[in-house]
């Protein structure tokens, strides 16, 4: 169980340190005038990317709490639950269909690696490294597709 948390802590710490990549690069948004059609108005891409960018920044911050959760399987889950669910924030915020895109394909493939984390938790003898190493490849491969799309944001 023990050799599980450091995983899912080490994979955390990778997650918290290509966000970091990706946040260092912050957006400038302008901030939309509020009008009555506002609602109904494109969000824009820089709008868009201002979403990502604080989603970015404020994963990167959990490097530190990854750390610590290296020896605590409880910690790790909690940790990796707030992930999941700040992915799937910053995907739900976002309507840029080009910027939804790839906030989408890395919100799922987040929650695909959660949720395998937290089938080998509850069964360590189903831990596969190949499996593990291909959904932390994909989730590498869409969080950076999203830091990319927004660094010239």
């Amino acid at each position: 169980m023990k050799k599980i948390s450091v995983v899912a802590a080490a994979s955390i710490v990778l997650v918290a340190a290509l966000s970091g990549c990706s946040a260092s690069t912050p957006a400038r948004a302008s901030k939309p005038t509020p009008t009555a059609t506002s609602t109904a108005a494109a969000q824009t891409h820089a709008q868009a990317c201002a979403i990502v960018m604080k989603t970015m920044k404020d994963l990167a911050s959990k490097q530190g709490e990854a750390a610590a959760a290296m020896s605590d399987p409880s910690k790790a889950q909690q940790i990796l639950d707030e992930m999941s669910a700040s992915f799937a924030s910053m995907d739900s915020g976002v309507t840029n269909p080009a910027v939804k895109v790839k906030t989408h394909a890395a919100a799922a493939a987040f929650t695909d690696y959660a949720d395998y984390i937290k089938k080998v938790q509850a069964d360590p003898s189903t831990v596969d490294t190949k499996v593990l190493t291909a959904k932390l490849t994909t989730l590498s491969d869409t969080s950076t597709a999203v830091g990319k799309e927004c660094a010239a944001a």
